[in-house]
């Protein structure tokens, strides 16, 4: 079974520069300016407007936390350059059996 360790440090400071490059600043509900690289996350949504779809796919994020108030802020890898390390899985559209959005 494999161990989860979290995020790597070099993973932590690709975030944080991509981010920073792109103007992210303070969180939206305390203004604070202290934010820590969480966890990465898998969103589910849907592929179609269909209520009745049974048919998903996901976007891989980061989430971020103000060490102030707790906000957690979600950002899409692919825009930021960190996801998918392979270009061949983002344009066959599969990371494992899963299905990944494009944005």
């Amino acid at each position: 079974m494999h161990k989860y360790k979290g995020i790597s440090a070099d993973d932590k400071h690709r975030i944080v520069n991509a981010l920073k490059a792109r103007g992210a600043g303070t969180c939206p509900r305390c203004n604070d300016s202290q934010w820590t690289v969480s966890e990465y996350s898998m969103i589910e949504v849907q592929a179609t407007m269909d209520r009745n779809t049974n048919e998903t796919t996901t976007i891989p994020s980061i989430m971020i936390v103000c060490e102030h108030c707790g906000f957690i802020a979600q950002h899409a890898l692919q825009p930021l350059g960190i996801w998918p390390e392979r270009l061949a899985d983002l344009e066959s559209g599969q990371i494992g059996s899963s299905r990944v959005a494009t944005a």
